[in-house]
């Protein structure tokens, strides 16, 4: 039915499970106690939420909690029950349990602390737990969190604070963390965010980060989902519900705990979590549209901002301000963080230039003065001219909240939220620095028609960046060619064709040469020779410079053990490298299959490209600036198998180095398209090999002009 904590093919929970578990009709809070604060809380959220579902208190000792009668066991229950949110100490949960099943519940929301967070026994009592859930088709969320709110239907199972907001909204959040979720909602009441569901996972003994995702994806109410997550358990069901949730339209923005060693420790020993490469996790993301953020204000505000306004028609934002202060900053963030600010077309400027004062400048960012305090036509004039420009796609408004008493800003929110609802051009008010949304300033928002409201200038441009980058994603999206790495595969050869020699052991580079260039990777000439004379001879044949290299498959990394010499020429120095490696490799150890010899090559681009295997995500593909230099320039672009053409033109241009690839100082521009085509052959060679191998790595790729080869090869099976 789903995947636990020891499996290893992470499915994803079913539909229908999913549904009893957070629908259900008939709950059953188990263990509540006048004592306990988290039965206070569940009751009372309960209460707030509006009581959408028959809730039953079972106490054995009380005959009435929380003002309420309460039943002595789930199996007193008349008419039996759907789910049991069980608030019982770790050592009574699985009696527990045991009663709610025989009451008929096929969910269970577990609160209490004390399973595999703590390791060791705490694993096995977790393990335990699951196995007597899945033998009578019972689904569990938690344990070690504090359960869920589904706000349209009006079902609360949770403990979190009180200023959870109980309107119901189009942003869903997610969290690993009860704690962090509290601090969440609490931050959404205040600036008026509201959510269609909240829902803790803790452990996910079997409720995932991922099974949730993937649920809300469907869920009709819900248009954007933010997610806390310490870890993704499963990987390769988190991104399918990325990419459902794209192809309906809804972003899905992640904090993601644990990308430094501290972060990941702690992670562990808060969850009994392991954290992935947080680079490769970051690569993820990228890839599949989901928009990563680094605060938890920003995690609300950009998923709310996202729930709001949706897939946006261009990537361009246009801002209207009272305060040329603000355009600057705005105009400085927005280029850190990749925001585009279109110029204004001449037509525009000359609209602007009716309405604006003579000191004025039209501009985008657009300082329309004080006066539009007192005039609100500035504004809807501004918003009107904005909108004929189609590169906007999201209009900013830059002024103080409202309060009362103060009618000329309640005049601006009627007149933005017109205009903007009159052109279809979303729009977006937000003060210079944090305000909270006070219930006066939702008031004017819901009846002046104003889409959203922000709390500050640096909130905005955060948000708007994610928003803005992923409608940009999702419009490519739809386009892209070489989908799941199938461009180019007519003019690579048949990787799928590839073996790789013998029956196991280390591959030599000829080896690899072998299959790599059977995968279409052109490769350096090279010949492999077994002696003096030999090598004299090859070089001979090669003409001019030459490079001999140490070639045995117990060796990677040739280099550190001095089994590389460059520039020779001449029999006599040839003659000298070759017995030097000899002796070199006879120190070492290693056994000789030969000495490669091949002609040395001087000028263009140092590549690395290979591919090697997270035990999380797959396969993934790195192509950095570099060769040898590679560790130390950090100029690198990630993407996990399988890729298409699109996605490793667009690694090309993350990389820092990028420009020097369109030529630099005289030097001639790469044939970008061959290279294209020959990352993707390393990349579906790796494929093709599969399970055979842990990585594939040509280090360094020689890049000059329309001159592309491999100069080195590796495969590590």
């Amino acid at each position: 039915m789903t995947s636990t904590i020891d499996d290893p093919t992470m499915t994803p929970v079913r539909a229908e499970s999913m549904r009893r578990l957070f629908s259900p009709s008939r709950m059953a809070l188990v263990g509540a106690s006048e004592k306990n604060l988290f039965s206070r809380r569940a009751f009372q959220q309960y209460q707030r939420v509006g009581a959408g579902r028959e809730l039953f208190l079972v106490n054995n000792r009380s005959a009435q909690v929380h003002g309420v009668d309460t039943v002595p066991t789930c199996t007193a229950i008349t008419g039996g029950i759907d789910c049991a949110y069980l608030l019982t100490p770790q050592h009574a949960t699985s009696a527990a349990l045991t009663d709610a099943i025989e009451a008929g519940a096929r969910a269970a929301i577990v609160l209490s602390q004390g399973w595999a967070e703590q390791g060791g026994e705490g694993v096995k009592r977790q393990q335990e737990l699951v196995d007597q859930a899945r033998a009578a088709d019972v689904l569990l969320l938690g344990p070690n969190h504090l359960g869920f709110v589904n706000l349209w239907e009006r079902i609360a199972a949770c403990g979190l604070g009180l200023d959870l907001p109980v309107e119901p909204g189009h942003l869903a959040l997610v969290s690993q963390s009860g704690a962090v979720a509290s601090s969440l909602v609490g931050y959404a009441s205040r600036q008026g965010v509201r959510f269609s569901y909240v829902i803790t996972t803790g452990n996910e003994a079997m409720v995932t980060v991922a099974d949730a995702v993937g649920y809300l994806a469907e869920d009709e109410n819900t248009k954007a989902i933010a997610v806390f997550a310490e870890t993704i358990r499963k990987p390769a069901v988190f991104r399918e519900a990325a990419r459902r949730a794209a192809e309906l339209g809804k972003a899905i923005v992640i904090l993601k705990a644990g990308s430094s060693e501290l972060a990941a420790q702690t992670a562990a020993a808060h969850t009994g979590a392991l954290v992935g490469d947080d680079k490769v996790i970051d690569a993820v993301l990228r890839q599949d549209g989901v928009i990563r953020v680094k605060s938890v204000e920003d995690l609300i505000c950009t998923g709310a901002l996202c729930a709001e306004i949706g897939p946006l028609r261009a990537e361009g934002v246009g801002v209207l301000s009272v305060s040329g202060g603000a355009c600057d900053l705005l105009a400085d963030r927005g280029q850190d963080l990749g925001i585009t600010f279109p110029s204004l077309s001449a037509r525009t400027s000359a609209r602007l230039e009716e309405i604006l004062p003579a000191y004025a400048h039209p501009q985008n960012p657009l300082d329309v003065t004080g006066g539009a305090l007192a005039n609100p036509d500035v504004w809807r004039k501004g918003i009107e001219a904005f909108a004929d420009e189609p590169e906007i796609g999201l209009i900013g408004v830059v002024t103080s909240l409202p309060t009362a008493g103060e009618p000329q800003r309640d005049d601006t929110f009627r007149a933005v939220g017109e205009t903007c609802a009159a052109t279809g051009v979303p729009g977006v008010i937000f003060p210079q620095i944090d305000q909270v949304q006070s219930d006066y300033v939702n008031e004017v928002k819901v009846a002046s028609g104003v889409q959203h409201v922000m709390p500050s200038v640096e909130r905005f441009v955060l948000a708007a960046a994610g928003l803005t980058q992923w409608s940009g994603w999702l419009r490519a999206r739809s386009g892209r060619t070489g989908v799941a790495g199938v461009a180019g595969a007519e003019a690579l050869g048949s990787p799928a064709r590839v073996r790789l020699p013998g029956q196991g052991g280390p591959l030599s580079e000829q080896d690899a040469r072998a299959v790599m260039t059977a995968a279409g990777v052109p490769m350096v000439p090279a010949e492999l020779v077994g002696s003096r004379a030999e090598a004299v001879s090859a070089a001979a044949a090669l003409g001019g410079s030459v490079v001999l290299k140490m070639c045995s498959g117990e060796v990677a990394h040739k280099t550190e053990l001095g089994g590389v010499e460059l520039d020779l020429e001449g029999p006599e120095a040839v003659s000298a490298a070759y017995d030097r490696i000899v002796a070199r490799a006879t120190s070492a150890g290693v056994r000789l299959d030969g000495v490669l010899v091949s002609p040395m090559r001087r000028g263009g681009l140092e590549l690395l490209v290979g591919v090697t295997r997270d035990a999380e995500w797959g396969q993934v593909l790195a192509v950095a600036f570099g060769g040898a230099l590679v560790e130390v320039l950090q100029d690198s672009a990630l993407r996990v198998l399988p890729v298409g053409a699109d996605d490793v033109r667009e690694m090309l241009t993350e990389l820092r180095g990028h420009r020097l690839l369109g030529g630099f100082r005289g030097s001639a521009p790469v044939d970008e398209d061959r290279l294209v085509e020959v990352i993707l052959a390393v990349a579906e060679l790796a494929q093709a090999l599969g399970d055979e191998i842990e990585s594939v790595e040509v280090n360094p790729l020689r890049v000059s002009g329309d001159e592309i080869e491999a100069l080195d090869a590796l495969i590590t099976r």
